[in-house]
């Protein structure tokens, strides 16, 4: 029988070779091909997440900010525990990988965060009012009730699963009225235009 690619997928990442090298952050980087210095891996790694933020145009102002987030395709919850002291907002994060879960909760246990299991697939953890849940799920069916989060964060989650149009659908029905949507993605080619447009 062969392994689904979810599974293969979620082995794959659970190799330690990964955090070594990308950190808890397990994404590209962005460097400002402007400048003449060369940043260091973390810091390229959150301008990843600034730019994205400010192509979106996602604001900081205290009314329009992203009070809920959810990170689908977390990894080890690097980019949502940013976004969560960026916004001072609550995200859940989902990943495919109980590894991801138990590296996640063990790094954040050395970075001061209280952290309650709820079982064995579901943690929460805070810090000075900051709260991030990570749960154990799929990006093709999203635990969530529709219209739950004014952001959706998705970093190289889609090029791993096999149906994307899925995918994005559950991301627009678990976004509320007027939330974004932001997916990264180091691939990339020519679409047809009906493939862009939304459904």
């Amino acid at each position: 029988m062969k392994m689904a690619l979810t599974t293969k997928v979620a082995n794959m990442y659970n190799d330690l070779t990964w955090e070594e090298i990308w950190g808890d952050h397990i994404h590209q980087r962005f460097c400002d091909l402007s400048t003449t210095t060369k940043p260091d891996r973390k810091t390229a790694q959150f301008c990843l997440i600034e730019e994205a933020l400010h192509f979106d145009n996602v604001l900081e102002d205290l009314v329009k900010k992203p009070k809920s987030i959810v990170d689908d395709g977390c990894g080890i919850s690097g980019p949502a525990i940013y976004l969560v002291k960026k916004y001072g907002a609550k995200c859940i994060c989902i990943d495919i990988s109980p590894y991801k879960f138990k590296r996640s909760t063990e790094i954040q246990m050395h970075k001061d965060w209280e952290i309650r299991y709820v079982d064995r697939f579901n943690s929460v953890f805070s810090n000075n009012g900051f709260q991030v849940t990570f749960q154990v799920g799929d990006a093709l069916q999203l635990p969530f009730p529709d219209g739950q989060f004014n952001l959706v964060w998705s970093t190289e989650c889609e090029i791993y699963l096999p149906d994307k149009i899925k995918f994005a659908s559950e991301l627009v029905r678990v976004a509320a009225p007027d939330a974004t949507i932001i997916l990264t993605d180091p691939c990339h080619r020519d679409l047809a235009n009906e493939v862009l447009e939304a459904r």
